[in-house]
């Protein structure tokens, strides 16, 4: 792993899936114990319940070998796939890139492979005449196109807002802290990030060659006609 522990999620949208869970890898084996007795109870590792019994507080998060053996079939085919994504993001960039108010992603420098979970670009509204990403993206779905806005800032989460205006949070800090805590909690870029960007499925990029242009023909025929969105 990089780093102490690696994470891995096994959720449903994931590139490898069993439908919930995850995996955490790591050569540190104090911190792999204390993951392991997280997950299990509070039992440290290698203990059954009539052993020391817990060491901290746990939950129930283990998975099961049904579980598993979905994973460890999908093993097989995991390289090819990969391979298969890396290929068609490429393609999809050169189709892309062309496109007035399109900005596909960029790998950094140094990235010899990405696994792209997402395919993701950014939407710049004033290319497309205004038309608001909202509309373009109900028009790329009405194109056969399954598409998503993404996430929405972490800073502008409403529960953020019932905090600083609740009594408790105003009897504990001055106006003055409150509002110096919503200017650090700005974050222009991403908030920017959050209104462009546009995300493909991974299992998208699992289809064939055509696919990929289906998916830029889609986009090209969206700002073509963009003045009918408006």
């Amino acid at each position: 792993s990089i780093g102490d522990l690696g994470c891995f999620s096994f959720q449903n949208s994931k590139n490898l899936t069993c439908g919930e869970g995850g995996a955490i890898i790591g050569d540190d084996e104090r911190l792999m114990d204390i993951c392991y007795s997280f997950h299990n109870f509070g039992r440290p590792y290698g203990t059954v319940s009539a052993g020391r019994g817990c060491v901290r507080l746990g939950t129930k998060a283990r998975m099961a070998e049904y579980q598993a053996a979905i994973l460890l079939a999908q093993m097989e085919r995991l390289e090819e796939q990969t391979s298969r994504r890396v290929e068609n993001a490429a393609h999809l960039t050169s189709r892309l890139e062309p496109i007035p108010g399109i900005i596909p992603h960029k790998l950094n420098d140094g990235a010899t492979r990405a696994a792209y979970h997402l395919y993701a670009f950014r939407y710049q509204q004033e290319e497309f005449g205004g038309v608001p990403r909202s509309t373009f993206l109900r028009a790329l779905s009405a194109e056969g196109v399954p598409c998503s806005g993404g996430y929405s800032p972490l800073n502008k989460c409403d529960f953020l807002e019932h905090a600083f205006q609740s009594k408790n949070f105003k009897k504990m800090y001055s106006p003055k802290q409150i509002e110096r805590a919503r200017q650090l909690s700005e974050c222009p870029e991403n908030d920017r990030l959050c209104t462009e960007a546009v995300w493909i499925f991974q299992s998208l990029l699992l289809g064939s060659r055509q696919d990929m242009d289906d998916i830029a023909d889609a986009v090209e025929k969206i700002y073509e006609n963009r003045d009918q969105l408006v």
